[in-house]
């Protein structure tokens, strides 16, 4: 059994390998059909979004080639087990560039690859950690204890809708904050709802986002934002830009 293993993960790192150095061609295919030659006058914060949109492009067609691969060389039930392999070998860090205070910003962000999620993360600046069962990421050099707090959770709540969720929060935080907006809905940085609060409007002034999604069945999966009114363009940002690269992973 474990040299089947070993023969399968030998197999699918070699074919991916032979996929990931095609990419550039089928980049090229894709982007002559849908007309997305950028132009030398658009704007850095464009140019940035749109190279976002090609990586998950690119990602797409990887993953598409590995699982073609998989169920027609070793068949249905095999190639399935081939294709939750995918994720140790697709992309387990990139470079992106994002606007971080008003200025482009190149990160090199690292894959977390959970149980029922992926997401990539700064690890010079943040790391992922697991507390009360739930998943939270925290900058890795502690803040000094005169910040508030700095962090974003994710959770999944199996048995709730993210409407009743939304509503449960905006009542939570309705208790600890001045100013509540209206749940939102939201499709950036995910297609779900929002709740948001802020308390007063000094530089350390608190700041609680709550974005919201399903998780595809009966329940969600909640994403609580804190940082301070400062921290808006720096960790809020960051954060921000987390979330647009978050996938729910099936089990």
């Amino acid at each position: 059994m474990e040299n089947f293993e070993r023969e399968i993960k030998e197999t699918l790192h070699n074919h991916t390998n032979y996929v990931l150095s095609e990419k550039k061609e089928i980049w090229n295919r894709i982007e002559s059909q849908l007309n997305l030659k950028e132009k030398d006058n658009i704007k850095k914060s464009r140019t940035a979004k749109k190279r976002k949109i090609k990586n998950k492009l690119i990602g797409i067609c990887v993953i598409a080639a590995v699982t073609i691969f998989a169920y027609s060389i070793l068949g249905t039930n095999t190639g399935q087990a081939i294709v939750n392999q995918v994720l140790k070998y697709f992309e387990p860090e990139k470079k992106i560039v994002n606007e971080i205070e008003g200025k482009p910003e190149e990160q090199e962000v690292i894959l977390q690859n959970r149980s029922d999620y992926i997401i990539y993360i700064d690890e010079e600046r943040y790391k992922l950690v697991n507390e009360e069962g739930f998943d939270i990421i925290v900058p890795k050099i502690p803040l000094e204890e005169r910040y508030p707090e700095v962090s974003m959770s994710i959770l999944q709540v199996v048995d709730k809708t993210p409407e009743q969720l939304a509503a449960q929060y905006s009542e939570k935080l309705k208790n600890t904050f001045q100013t509540i907006n209206e749940i939102e809905t939201v499709t950036d940085p995910v297609n779900g709802f929002l709740v948001s609060a802020i308390d007063g409007n000094e530089w350390d002034s608190p700041i609680n986002k709550v974005y919201i999604i399903s998780n595809g069945k009966n329940g969600s999966f909640v994403f609580d934002l804190k940082y301070f009114l400062e921290a808006a363009e720096g960790h809020g940002a960051r954060f921000y830009y987390m979330l647009e690269e978050f996938e729910i992973v099936e089990e």
